[in-house]
């Protein structure tokens, strides 16, 4: 474990708070880390941030007043988990902060503000306890101890005598955590989408398109994510073979890091095999966004899914179950299509939007506007806004850092 420091100017007339940002990653690669990179884009002006993490951008190192980089292996990922666990959490006890702020229960120690990107009880509440289907024996158990690890985490961090707040990326997400976690204040403060970035592009739409060999008049459905077994990506396969099958001109675009021979496999008993391309992993999915005409995710659980409103922001209609936060965007069937998690489902909403180009573009349009109020600058502003009213009711100096 090695520290990194930049000197606050003390010349200052008004020294600014500092806050102790505790994360497994603070970059642009994710949604949770998206957030934390973005609070100290927004914020960096005024607040005095000291990283505590494992991965950093680069490029995010000369904006913090300092780093404490907390050197764990990647995989396995339970032991990775407990590794943090501990080693941020005796880093922590040397770092001086007016705030302590944790993404998640990822420290043993008392702490001011949690955000929740994802509530491990609630997700046990959907999947149950054996959890999701997956692969391998070594998947499943270390699938199974990771759940475990991260609920007892949860158990021991999420409680009045241990936090003074929770900060939900959504309102669903938000009553999860009131629910399992009764006493603790709980503050809505929602991610955000660069619609600059992400935003509809006709030149970009007709590159893409070439380059991938695909007509103007088939209709692509987008899936963006990796962890595949969650996000049912077998799901949205089998919703294409019963859409094809209907003579709807479609296919399903794949971007992000899975198991692609198991996935291939299942396009190809379904009959799909040439209508799903498999991209890969991809550090800019806005091509894909703005070059596709659906977005498609029909998974078991998320809290905000920030490749959702990235697709919404460029005017894809979405066709989701009724998840927390991108739930939101489609409202009654106006920013895309809620369905059940069957493909029968989602096969009857690609089959209804691919004979439906008027449909698509009324519901594409209205999944911008609603996603277009969710801003980085918002998203942020929320963030301390918060750490301003736990400032105004602090404990003594390094009481929150400093002790267990």
């Amino acid at each position: 474990m090695s520290r990194e420091t930049h000197a606050v100017a003390g010349s200052d007339p008004a020294p600014r708070p500092t806050v102790a940002l505790v994360a497994h990653g603070v970059h642009d690669q994710g949604g949770m880390e998206r957030a934390c990179a973005e609070l100290i884009r927004q914020t960096g002006d005024r607040l005095a941030f000291v990283l505590v993490a494992t991965e950093v951008d680069p490029g995010l190192r000369d904006l913090v007043a300092g780093v404490v980089d907390v050197r764990v292996p990647r995989r396995p990922m339970p032991l990775r988990f407990a590794l943090f666990f501990v080693k941020a959490g005796w880093a922590l006890r040397h770092v001086h902060a007016d705030v302590v702020h944790t993404v998640g229960a990822i420290v043993p120690n008392r702490v001011d503000l949690a955000s929740v990107h994802f509530c491990h009880a609630g997700y046990r509440e959907v999947v149950g306890f054996a959890g999701l289907p997956q692969p391998s024996l070594a998947r499943r158990l270390s699938g199974a101890l990771g759940r475990w690890e991260a609920r007892a985490a949860e158990r021991w961090c999420y409680c009045p005598g241990r936090l003074r707040a929770l900060a939900a990326v959504s309102h669903g997400v938000a009553a999860e955590v009131e629910r399992h976690f009764p006493g603790l204040p709980v503050v809505v403060t929602a991610n955000g989408v660069d619609t600059e970035r992400f935003r509809p592009s006709p030149a970009s739409r007709d590159h893409l398109r070439r380059a991938t060999s695909t007509g103007q008049a088939e209709v692509v459905a987008l899936f963006v994510g990796g962890d595949w077994y969650r996000k049912g990506l077998e799901l949205a396969i089998g919703g294409l073979a019963l859409a094809a099958a209907s003579g709807a001109p479609m296919r399903l675009w794949v971007v992000g890091a899975g198991d692609e021979t198991t996935f291939r496999g299942i396009a190809r008993r379904a009959g799909v095999a040439d209508h799903v391309v498999f991209f890969g992993p991809r550090d800019d999915t806005a091509p894909f966004c703005q070059a596709a005409d659906l977005f498609v995710l029909p998974s078991a659980y998320e809290t905000f899914s920030l490749a959702s409103f990235e697709a919404a922001a460029c005017g894809l209609p979405l066709v989701i179950p009724p998840l927390h936060g991108a739930i939101e965007l489609v409202g009654d069937d106006e920013g895309g299509i809620v369905v059940d998690r069957t493909a029968s489902s989602i096969g009857m909403a690609f089959a209804r939007l691919a004979q439906d180009e008027n449909l698509r573009r009324r519901l594409g349009a209205e999944a911008r506007r609603r996603a277009s109020a969710f801003s980085w600058e918002r998203s942020a502003a929320s963030v301390a806004g918060v750490y301003e009213a736990l400032l105004e009711r602090a404990p003594a100096p390094q009481a929150a850092a400093g002790s267990q």
